[in-house]
């Protein structure tokens, strides 16, 4: 049986790959279409460790096309401003390199976490869920704070609201099912609309550095890694900081989602769902199984995605960027049509619309996460019901 789960493993790890690989493509697309080809694994173990493998690896390979095409996923739209600015830099390596510290070190931080107060961790989750809503306001109003100027706080406001708005909008409506409505309003507000604004630069991308050098102080990277470690439990800053945290919340929340089918019997990702759907039951050594899968994925996922960081830039650098960026826009649009049908389209123009606005405006990409904040806020308080039947939605 371990030989069978580690080959299991290792294809979930070539599946990631590819997926992670592919510009816009989410891992929650994939799932259901995995869930219903059951039928061709013996046992659920196989199944668990090719989900659990596949999700691991994913996460830290598709820091690659978020980095060098700036086409994001929902997990990593915050990534591609600060990717970019060291893209441009000639650093896109090290931008590469710095997700997967954040990860990895986030990694085992988080595994050390939960063993310690797995016990408490359920007590602690219930204690602090009636507050989750103030704990994003607060989020917001530093994200707004943080441009300083009156007028870029205004426009900041303005930003959030819109793209607030627009959330609720979208996210209540029918018209496109829920497991892929963020594909088009995430992409357009990050991924297309950087795109955009990056064809009336730079014509290609700049030559990229392969040194070992981080241009962060350790100090930094530690403090970094432990904010990523423990708001992934829970749940801008300087560019390479923010990279490190970015990676190590998104390693962190799917490991907390994994193991919190085990201690809290909750599953808080597509990951988590379909695990749960598979061993409705979980027991101590399933857990310790998953811990296991997670370890070797992520190991094997770090060596993958630095042979690749260094490899696809020198590809990309010989092609014409303006075509290739116009190759991923019709690439990102054709898939979104695919997926979610003309609504889709409807969405992502409008989010590419606010998108540019945002870059116009001068301000923080990072504002447009109105789109979750907003409505996530409205969730906790228990008003998301009020506003609705005031819009008539």
């Amino acid at each position: 049986m371990f030989l069978e789960i580690l080959l299991f493993s290792i294809l979930g790890i070539c599946v990631g790959t590819i997926t992670g690989l592919i510009p816009g493509f989410h891992i929650n697309t994939l799932i259901p279409f995995i869930m219903g080809m059951t039928f061709l694994f013996a046992s659920p173990y196989y199944l668990t460790a090719f989900i659990v493998s596949l999700t691991v690896t994913w996460i830290f390979i598709s820091y690659i096309p978020s980095v060098f095409l700036g086409a994001p996923q929902e997990d990593t739209s915050l990534a591609v401003l600060p990717g970019h600015r060291l893209l441009l830099e000639g650093r896109g390596y090290e931008a590469i390199k710095l997700t997967i510290i954040g990860g990895m070190g986030s990694l085992m931080i988080t595994l050390i976490l939960v063993s310690i107060f797995s016990t408490d961790f359920s007590n602690f989750y219930d204690m602090l869920r009636p507050y989750i809503q103030y704990l994003i306001a607060i989020v917001v109003l530093f994200m707004i704070a943080s441009e300083k100027r009156l007028r870029k706080i205004l426009s900041a406001v303005l930003i959030i609201l819109l793209s607030g708005f627009f959330g609720i909008i979208t996210l209540s409506s029918s018209l496109v099912p829920s497991e892929n409505v963020f594909f088009p309003m995430l992409t357009g507000m990050f991924g297309l609309s950087t795109i955009i604004i990056s064809m009336k630069g730079k014509s290609k991308i700049p030559t990229q550095k392969e040194d070992s050098n981080l241009n962060i102080s350790k100090v930094d990277l530690l403090k970094s890694i432990l904010l990523g470690s423990v708001a992934g439990t829970l749940i801008g800053g300087e560019t390479r900081s923010f990279l490190v945290s970015l990676s190590g919340i998104r390693v962190a929340h799917e490991v907390v989602s994994l193991l919190s089918l085990y201690i809290i019997q909750t599953p808080r990702s597509g990951a988590s769902i379909a695990i749960q759907k598979i061993l409705p039951e979980l027991a101590f050594y399933d857990v310790v199984l998953m811990i296991g899968v997670i370890c070797f994925a992520s190991g094997i996922a770090v060596l993958i995605t630095m042979f690749l960081g260094k490899r696809i830039p020198k590809l990309l650098a010989k092609l014409n960027y303006k075509y290739l960026c116009l190759s991923v826009i019709i690439f990102m649009l054709i898939m979104i049509f695919l997926m979610t049908g003309v609504y889709g389209l409807l969405i992502v123009f409008t989010s590419t619309s606010i998108g540019l606005l945002c870059a116009h405006l001068g301000i923080k990409k990072s504002h447009c996460m109105g789109c979750l904040l907003i409505p996530s806020i409205l969730i906790f308080s228990g008003l998301n019901g009020v506003v609705l039947s005031i819009l008539g939605i």
